[in-house]
Order: C-alpha cells, then structure tokens, then sequence
C-alpha cells in the first residue's frame, strides 16, 4: 500500500478525532463542493494523438501498435464481486478489503475500507510497459482520509506473483494521486509500505469535491535510458467533446531524489532506483517487474466511490 505508515496513522487519527467531534456516527463526510483553484504547469492541450477511444475520451498519445490495452467492462451483465471480475479476467480486485456493484449503467460502485483493483494479464506473461491511464471518477461518501482519492500505479509488480509482505521488491511502483485532502503528487513505493511523496500541489482548498464526474490521466513513460516522466492530467469538463485535458502536475525521475528518503527493498539496492519499462530490474523477485497496474483508494463508505469510462494503454510517446 502506498503512504508512509507513521504520517498516515497520525492523519488517521485527526481525522477520526474530528468525526467524533462533530461529524455522523457513522462518520462519512458529504460536505458540498469547493471550486478549484488553476495550478499552472505551462501545458493545457493534449500532445500526440487526436483520437478518441471508445467511450469518446481523448487520448493524449497514440496506443503503441500491438501493445497491450484495457477497457472497463462495466455496462453489462449487472453483477457484485469482491475479488475477481466474474465477466473480465483482467480486472483483479481481489486485493484488499471492497465491494464492488456494477449496476449496468457503465458505473463501478466501490465500498469498503482498502478498495484495490488490479489490471494485468491473466496469465501474467505480458507486462505493462510506457502508459496512459484513464479513469473518471465521482466521490459520493468517503471517511476523507487525507491521501484516499482517486490513484493509479504503474510499473510494479505488487501481491501479483508473490506476497508484498514478501516480494518486497516486486511491490516498488510508481503512483499519481487526486486526494481527498485536495491536493495533487506522485508518489514512488520502495519497500512495502514505505513509500516517498513528490511534486506536491494544492489544488481544491476545501478538499475534493463530491458528486461530480472528474476525469483523472496518469501517464507514465521512459523518456531517455534511466529517466522516467510521470504527468497528471485533470478533465474538469465531464468528458463532453472528449474531455477538456489540462496538465496539473509532472515529474522526471532520474534517479538522484525521488526515493532516497524512503527504504530499500534490498540492502544492496538504492530506494531512488529509477523504475523504467524494462523487461527486468534489479531485485525484482518474479523478473517481471511491470505485470500490473493498480486503482486503490482507503475508507470508502458504501457506494461511496463510482467510476466509469476506465482504461489503460500502452502509448508511442514519441509519436508526433
């Protein structure tokens, strides 16, 4: 699980003190929403690819020809689960602790307190390699803790092949974070849960608002041998003529920061190690470092969390 386990009970304690103080018994918040505040990154078209897939979102870059694609299943049949996707073998949520309902509308409804739904091939033989990610999402009810929201990761390999309590290098990843608390960063695990946090940005200053469809992209791709670029992209616009996309955070990882404060996986391996789209990295237990891609959120009140219209692509970046 991504998030610092010390800074994380420490929030999780304010929040329940503050629940207590003044909230429900039950303790999920529904405060109206906030407007949102810009956070200029100096881009706010997409770059690559006009297309748009097939539930009429852009996309920012090109799908790399015969590269591996996902597509949300969740119009039909109706159906509740809580571990693997009856009618979608590549949608693992059993990870965690949730539900999930998919009435048939194109919605995934999510409750529970450690939602973690993971995308990979069921024979866990192809790996992710450079991708863009796609989700939109609605917050309806949630225990607003601070790092809860809507996040992805990329290029790891976590609880897939092995126990994260054991393949502990296996578990490192690459995540991008819409939080509850209304801020954005990227956040790199290195030892399972050990994690680092980066590029933090404020965004809603009340918080995340509710009720309203939000589009999410987290992109992730090797832009030079040994250096990784992550990129939030934000559709405030509820999709309509594809989405109105704007850059809202990004980062380059080249192997000197991000990471070092955290913990190694392995005592002969740096915590700030670059997490490239290799076929293999060093440490890595099953040798297929990049298998999965993962949606996670924490304390998710009952439908407390919808999405739609998700997907995950590998991309040609460099296509213009």
């Amino acid at each position: 699980m991504l998030g610092r386990a010390n800074s994380g009970c420490s929030r999780a304690l304010a929040t329940l003190l503050g629940c207590a103080l003044g909230a429900s018994s039950s303790c999920i918040l529904r405060p109206p929403a906030v407007p949102a505040r810009p956070v200029p990154t100096g881009e706010s078209s997409p770059r690559g690819s006009s297309a748009l897939d097939r539930f009429g979102v852009r996309e920012l870059w090109p799908t790399l020809p015969g590269g591996l694609e996902w597509h949300a299943r969740w119009d039909a049949p109706a159906r509740q689960f809580s571990g693997r996707d009856p009618a979608d073998a590549w949608f693992d949520a059993d990870h965690g602790a949730a539900s999930y309902r998919v009435s048939g509308d194109g919605t995934l409804r999510i409750s529970g307190s450690i939602p973690r739904m993971y995308v990979h091939d069921p024979a866990l033989a192809r790996q992710w390699r450079n991708v863009e990610i796609t989700m939109y999402f609605r917050r309806v009810s949630d225990h607003s803790v601070p790092w809860g929201g809507m996040v992805s990761v990329a290029r790891t390999n976590h609880g897939t092949t092995g126990a994260e309590e054991q393949d502990k290098c296996d578990t490192r990843g690459l995540g991008a974070r819409m939080r509850y608390d209304g801020a954005f960063d990227f956040e790199k695990e290195t030892n399972h849960p050990e994690s680092e946090p980066i590029a933090r940005q404020a965004y809603w200053s009340g918080g995340m608002p509710f009720g309203r469809w939000i589009g999410y992209k987290h992109v992730v791709y090797d832009t030079a041998p040994g250096r990784v670029l992550q990129e939030l992209w934000l559709d405030e616009a509820e999709g309509r003529g594809g989405g109105d996309w704007s850059l809202v955070n990004r980062f380059e990882d080249d192997g000197s920061t991000f990471g070092v404060h955290s913990s190694a996986c392995h005592a002969e391996l740096s915590p700030a190690l670059v997490l490239t789209g290799a076929a293999e990295r060093a440490g890595s237990e099953s040798g297929k470092p990049n298998l999965t891609v993962y949606f996670r959120s924490d304390e998710v009140g009952p439908d407390g969390l919808w999405y739609k219209w998700g997907s995950v692509r590998e991309i040609a970046p460099d296509s213009r």
